[in-house]
């Protein structure tokens, strides 16, 4: 839903507790052009869930909040596909027999329309833990028969056709969102910053025109001004995420999502601001803060935004919500963004960490989530951007989340039974 598509580094900028995958800088696509995009990956989001909350509990935690946790292992530790995977109950997992896995059911049907389309001998993921789209073909018609609010069959669907796995290593969890800006369809004084459409010269994964030179206006007068934009900054920080809702100066609201990058590596504003000697202090440790920081100092801003070479392009959204990594609309709080080297997609995860209220109140997640996007700060065994949807109340939440934690992949029974547990 990019996806994203400015979803970590941003943060990364500011206090340690920002960065997130989106929160730690994420800015390109693993392979393709149907891999969405995030640069920093900044971590701020709006609680867009269809039940906000669900799964979080009230108690607070701590940065140790997997340390305690006890779970039934079935088998011995096994390296499978560069993972260390220990075989284990999913009735043993902390939280499961709670969680309303009907919403869960409902992120992965939206995986599986994705998977019916291709063709059922291709490799479902770039990691082989993915297996073959047929892999899929069985579970995914059942998933596609059950009524998502029945939350107990819901449950049983995942038991009944899934192994799990949890991935051992350290984790790291960040938050993306996506994004709202202001703009128009037609060039004016207030909307003068350009996002662009996809170059029809631009070749995937080769090097093009490079952010400041793009600013510079080596597109200008080609016609590939997708809309306008009131600032340069929101232009900056959308291109992070990959995806946004544009409210146009007609009323209408539209909303856009990654279509390419120009092939160039992704450079951390936080590393830029610090070597340019800028004191974290003054701008702020938010992406709130932060982006604030840039709009009220527009020339140092066009200096530390050109220090990142990589631009996105963009394409209008016809779907009403996010697209992330393959067309695949994202689900606020059940979508998670995943290293692609490792982690494969469609795989429902059982995610434990925790995050940050904007009251700072800290709270645990123990819920089921599913692979379904990507983005280049997003890089490790244990690593994982969550998704919280729109507004306000997920830029609050992604804004502040990075924490440790584990998660424990469900891998349909025919790919299971190929993998050496024992």
């Amino acid at each position: 839903m990019f996806r994203r598509t400015l979803i970590a580094a941003l943060l990364l900028m500011g206090a340690p507790i920002l960065l997130s995958c989106q929160a730690t800088e994420s800015v390109t696509a693993n392979s393709g052009s149907t891999f969405r995009d995030r640069g920093l990956e900044i971590n701020s989001i709006q609680t867009a869930a269809r039940t906000p909350g669900a799964s979080f509990s009230t108690s607070r935690t701590s940065a140790n909040l997997v340390s305690t946790r006890s779970v039934i292992r079935t088998g011995s530790d096994f390296e499978a596909a560069g993972l260390t995977l220990s075989p284990v109950t999913t009735e043993s997992l902390p939280g499961w027999r709670t969680e309303r896995h009907g919403d869960a059911l409902e992120a992965f049907v939206e995986s599986c329309v994705v998977l019916g389309q291709r063709d059922a001998n291709e490799q479902a993921s770039p990691s082989p833990l993915g297996g073959k789209v047929a892999d899929w073909r069985g579970v995914c018609a059942q998933a596609a028969s059950l009524d998502t609010n029945n939350h107990p069959r819901a449950k049983a669907f995942f038991e009944d056709n899934f192994k799990a796995f949890e991935v051992r290593g350290d984790g790291t969890f960040t938050g993306y969102y996506e994004a709202e800006i202001k703009g128009s369809r037609k060039r004016s004084r207030a909307f003068n910053w350009p996002l662009y459409t996809r170059p029809p010269e631009l070749v995937n994964n080769q090097t093009y025109y490079s952010r400041a030179e793009i600013e510079a206006g080596a597109l200008a007068n080609r016609k590939l001004e997708l809309l306008y934009v009131d600032n340069p900054v929101d232009v900056f920080m959308l291109q992070i995420q990959g995806s946004g809702v544009v409210n146009l100066d007609d009323g209408s609201t539209i909303r856009v999502g990654y279509a390419a990058n120009n092939g160039h590596p992704f450079v951390s504003l936080r590393e830029e601001l610090e070597s340019q000697g800028f004191d974290k202090s003054v701008y702020g440790a938010s992406i709130q803060s932060y982006t604030r920081w840039l709009k009220e100092h527009p020339r140092q801003a066009m200096d530390v935004m050109n220090a990142n070479p990589r631009f996105i392009f963009f394409t209008e959204n016809q779907r009403d919500g996010a697209i992330g990594t393959q067309g695949i609309k994202l689900t606020g709080e059940r979508s998670m963004a995943v290293d692609l080297d490792f982690m494969p997609l469609h795989v429902p995860l059982w995610l434990e960490t925790h995050a940050t209220a904007p009251n700072g109140s800290s709270r645990a997640i123990k819920r089921m989530m599913v692979a379904q996007d990507t983005g280049s700060a997003i890089n490790g065994k244990v690593r994982g951007d969550f998704f919280w949807g729109s507004g306000s109340g997920a830029l609050a939440m992604a804004g502040r989340m990075k924490s440790p934690g584990v998660y424990t992949m469900l891998l349909p029974n025919s790919i299971a039974a190929t993998l050496p547990a024992r």
